[in-house]
């Protein structure tokens, strides 16, 4: 599988094509003793890759290649030699791009080192339907936008509280297939952790890393589309493709897309986002697992509608389920049960006369006589 992947990704490309990677760190996709021609970007020189994952049994040392250009900050552009801008045919970021604090500055600084017609970007992005970051929501272009803004180059302390209140882990595990749930999702780390990770992100202390960017291949083809129609951008997704698990492969090509009409381009906006939900609902019925109990019921909904002395949905709050036997009306005016049912007498259309019968076919019983609307004249029978 990790083969067809990097044959997905590599797809068109040539050894002898140059290529950047950005944070290949210990498993590049196109490493240079392949014979790969690639400028290897990085957040630490090579014998500080290997010292921060010395000791990690997961990791393999000996794969870390040397690091041609370390970049701490700043656009992309000014970290590599302004002679090598417009030469590149490629750029590959693996489990990248949710880490960049500004992804539309990111992608502009790409569009200045790629070929300005050729050039591809090549990105492997976590689906957060599967991974750590499942319960937090898909990120808009509003939330991009606001980053661009404000130039940002380190992540805020809002991100940084939803990162750790929400991390979760599935089995103990940060990354899983399509499969059911069951009852081993957990969260990573407590509100009181998340709280403390808050408070400790300051405007002019050390960077943190998090996932700070949250996608499904439908949102981030929404992205693309809506950024470059509004001119920030110049990409277009070449083709996008979902994986077994954890990830999905997008490819992106110059140029915007154009759309013959308005019309027709909120036409396509709205079937990514239809597309989006049934990714979303998908998610759901992951963790829909028809081996787990079933959930435990509220204490204030009704009882089971096996039980015929106390009938019930379940569904409902007791004082608002349909279900439940209506008390009789008092003299201070509707029944007590009938508040979700039917409007109060004096408010009902045509008065309270026409809301007992009403009242009276919820309760199974025939509906009383309508009494004359004549006033009386007050004066007693002799």
């Amino acid at each position: 599988m990790a083969g067809d992947r990097v044959g997905l990704l590599l797809e068109g490309i040539r050894p002898s094509d140059r290529l950047i990677e950005i944070g290949p760190s210990f498993n590049p996709v196109a490493p240079k003793s392949a014979g790969w021609q690639v400028t290897v970007v990085d957040h630490a020189s090579q014998a500080g890759l290997v010292e921060k994952y010395t000791g990690n049994p997961h990791v393999d040392v000996r794969r870390i290649e040397a690091v041609d250009v370390v970049w701490q900050g700043g656009p992309l552009e000014t970290a590599v030699p302004a002679a090598d801008h417009g030469r590149y045919a490629a750029l590959i970021a693996s489990h990248v791009i949710e880490h960049i604090p500004d992804v539309i500055g990111f992608l502009r600084s790409v569009q200045v080192l790629l070929h300005p017609t050729e050039g591809r970007l090549i990105l492997a992005v976590p689906d957060k339907r599967f991974c750590f970051d499942v319960f937090r929501p898909v990120s808009t272009t509003g939330h991009l936008l606001a980053a661009h803004k404000a130039l940002r180059g380190r992540h805020i302390a809002a991100h940084m509280f939803d990162h750790v209140a929400y991390k979760s882990s599935l089995n103990g595990q940060g990354a899983w297939a399509r499969q059911p749930l069951g009852d081993g999702l957990r969260l990573d780390h407590s509100l009181d952790q998340a709280m403390a990770q808050f408070e400790a992100i300051t405007p002019d202390g050390d960077y943190v890393d998090c996932h700070a960017w949250q996608f499904t291949p439908a949102s981030f083809a929404l992205l693309i589309l809506e950024l470059s129609d509004l001119g920030l951008i110049d990409w277009q997704v070449e083709w996008s493709a979902a994986q077994p698990a954890t990830e999905f492969l997008v490819r992106l090509r110059r140029g915007r897309r154009h759309f013959p009409s308005a019309e027709a381009r909120e036409a396509a906006r709205l079937a990514l986002l239809r597309e989006m939900l049934l990714e979303l609902r998908e998610q759901t019925d992951w963790m829909i697992d028809a081996s787990a109990p079933p959930p435990r019921r509220h204490p204030w909904t009704c009882p089971p509608a096996s039980m015929p002395s106390t009938p019930g949905c379940g569904r409902w709050p007791r004082r608002r389920c349909p279900h439940r036997p209506l008390r009789r009306r008092g003299a201070g005016g509707a029944a007590p049960g009938a508040r979700g049912l039917a409007p109060p007498a004096a408010a009902a259309p045509g008065g309270g006369a026409l809301a007992r019968p009403r009242l009276s076919r919820l309760r199974g019983r025939p509906a009383p006589r309508r009494r004359s609307r004549r006033r009386r004249c007050g004066r007693r029978r002799a």
